[in-house]
This record gives C-alpha cells, sequence and structure tokens, in this order.
C-alpha cells in the first residue's frame, strides 16, 4: 500500500480552521465599520518612540475653526474659513449637538368625557325603520 502525499487531512482541517477564523473576523469589523486588520498592523508596526511623538503633535493641534454662514453671489455658504473681506453678511454659527431624526411621541390619549353628550344622537340613529 502507497503512503499518501501531500497534506494530511489534520492540516487541511487546520488551514480551513485559520481560513474560517480569518473570515469570521472580517464579517465582525465589517458590521462593526472598522477595519480590525487595519488596526492591528498598525499597532504592530508602530513604535514606542513613534507612538509619543504622535501624541504630542496631536495635544498641540489647534482647535477647528467655528463654522462660519457667508452670502456668496446671493448664495448662503457654510463654511470654516473666513468669507471675502467686506462682507457684511459673515456670521458665526453655533453648532449643537443633536440626537439626529426621533421618533414622533405618542399624543396623550384624549379625556373621558364626563357624560354621555350623543346619547339622543344614537337612539335617533339607532330607531327602527330609519333607512341605512
Amino acid at each position: 500500500m502507497r503512503r499518501q502525499r501531500g497534506l494530511s487531512l489534520l492540516g487541511v482541517a487546520i488551514a480551513m480552521g485559520v481560513i474560517a477564523i480569518v473570515a469570521v473576523l472580517g464579517l465582525m469589523s465589517m458590521r462593526s465599520e472598522r477595519n480590525l486588520f487595519g488596526e492591528a498592523w498598525a499597532s504592530i508596526m508602530k513604535s514606542a518612540p513613534l507612538q509619543q511623538a504622535q501624541q504630542a503633535a496631536n495635544a498641540t493641534a489647534a482647535p477647528p475653526a467655528p463654522i462660519r454662514k457667508c452670502t456668496i453671489g446671493g448664495k448662503v455658504v457654510y463654511s470654516n474659513v473666513e468669507c471675502a473681506k467686506g462682507a457684511a453678511s459673515s456670521q458665526a454659527v453655533d453648532l449643537q449637538d443633536t440626537r439626529g431624526i426621533e421618533a414622533p411621541k405618542v399624543p396623550p390619549a384624549p379625556p373621558a368625557p364626563a357624560s354621555e353628550a350623543g346619547g339622543e344622537l344614537k337612539d335617533k340613529a339607532a330607531a327602527p325603520g330609519m333607512p341605512y
């Protein structure tokens, strides 16, 4: 009897398991809209001095410019740069965080009537001999 050449059944099972794990991690990163492979590669390739330099640069970064509302050529434009010099319509806009689109709130139930105001109308509508 001749011996089989190539990968053993155990080797193929291990390779398929590794491929399945990589596929599951890829699907999980897509679900959470993150790139787990890119993050892992970046953390492997970064060194401690490089990380410290990047953190120092981020700490000293200037705050973002305020959003300004300008009228240019009769159109309203929102931008983070200064408007044209001499533009009288230049205004700084305060941005506010919102919760986005929310479901409408359920209106409160109407109060129960104190007495039956339409009792006579119900009797007339239910009178025999009346056509529908």
